[in-house]
């Protein structure tokens, strides 16, 4: 079963998804048992396909077959009928999926609500917001997503020994608004909320500010697409746009404000825009790298800027704030969890020349 899983994986991966299904059902002609991998692994491969109602189908199965929830293969088909301009059923399957997941854990696992804010602030914890299975902390800079996962979780089992599982992540580096699902990883909670994720339904804001030529006047729109590929060296993972494989990573850009500095020492004008980003898909800097690609990294990216080393001396850390995300809740309600821009990003705009081009 390990050995077939991983043959139908890679043909996932390379977007080979007739070859993955031929295999599945080749699976069972002989009689090699099929779990939940096996079933999830070939949905997956199935939003590469131009047919949805293969992986819908394979997902009615595997629901029989294991009851237990599968948020990130929903996700799947849902992308899957996204892809078809096939919204309705979409939201059809989701909410169908969410009220059995609801059934089989009773709903009770989806709370608790009304969190006291200042038993957080006193651990050091920002709440953004707490919603029926949702629960939203501001990440800073300076804490990991997994540290400050710990202290969330931390903080509620001394309350009430309720556990709240990751459902997104953002780099250490970046600072902004987290969500996380208050629940285990097996409760519908975290499911819907993975289901979400991978479905593409949730719509995360990114606020960054990039150099180099001007992207354009305020309200400028824009959409960056091009396929990324992720490697990992000395324990840093770094991504780059790549013509052949890769992940399909597509961003919208809109253009909030353009910025000039003065640099004395060169006489030489340096071009900032503040822009509004909005990944459609989820890949490991994806925004840092697609603005690169254009020439236009972002401000102290010690990554994919050259300009680090002269940034950082007047922001001292990679400009990326996550300022808003939007999903539904335990409910099916839509919901916002919003964070400013940071402080110190603001002091760093406040060094520079607004322009309006």
């Amino acid at each position: 079963t390990i050995t077939c899983n991983a043959a139908v994986s890679a043909c996932a991966s390379g977007g080979e998804w007739a070859k993955a299904l031929c295999l599945l059902v080749d699976m069972a002609s002989i009689q090699v048992e099929l779990d939940v991998i096996s079933y999830s692994t070939a949905v997956s491969a199935c939003t590469f396909g131009p047919s949805w109602q293969h992986g819908l189908a394979l997902f009615s199965e595997l629901s029989v077959r294991f009851t237990g929830p599968q948020g990130i293969s929903l996700g799947s088909v849902i992308n899957s009928c996204r892809i078809a301009n096939s919204w309705a059923l979409a939201c059809l399957v989701l909410d169908k999926e969410l009220n059995r997941w609801l059934e089989l854990d009773g709903s009770s696992n989806s709370a608790p609500l009304n969190l006291p804010p200042h038993t957080f602030w006193r651990e050091g914890i920002q709440i953004l917001l707490q919603r029926k299975g949702v629960l939203s902390v501001l990440k800073t800079p300076d804490i990991t997503t997994e540290a400050l996962l710990e202290q969330v979780r931390g903080t509620l089992q001394h309350l009430d020994g309720s556990d709240v599982t990751c459902v997104s992540r953002l780099d250490f580096p970046t600072s902004g608004a987290l969500v996380l699902a208050l629940g285990t990883g097996t409760s519908s909670a975290a499911n819907y909320l993975l289901a979400q994720f991978a479905g593409r339904l949730v719509i995360k804001t990114y606020h960054c500010l990039c150099s180099g030529a001007d992207l354009g006047g305020s309200g400028s729109k824009a959409v960056r697409s091009a396929r990324l590929s992720t490697v990992k060296a000395h324990e840093t993972l770094r991504s780059f746009v790549s013509l052949v494989g890769g992940m399909e990573a597509c961003t919208s850009v809109l253009v909030k404000a353009c910025y000039r500095e003065m640099e004395t020492r060169e006489m030489q004008e340096c071009s900032f825009t503040l822009a509004e980003a909005r990944p459609i898909s989820g890949r490991t800097h994806q925004i840092r790298v697609h603005f690169a690609s254009l020439g236009r990294p972002l401000v102290s990216d010690s990554l994919y800027s050259q300009s680090y080393a002269r940034e950082s001396q007047w922001c001292s850390r990679l400009f990326l704030h996550c300022s808003r995300v939007t999903l539904r809740d335990a409910d099916g309600k839509l919901c916002s969890a919003e964070a400013p821009l940071s402080p110190d990003l603001v002091r760093a705009v406040g060094m520079l020349r607004r322009v309006h081009a």
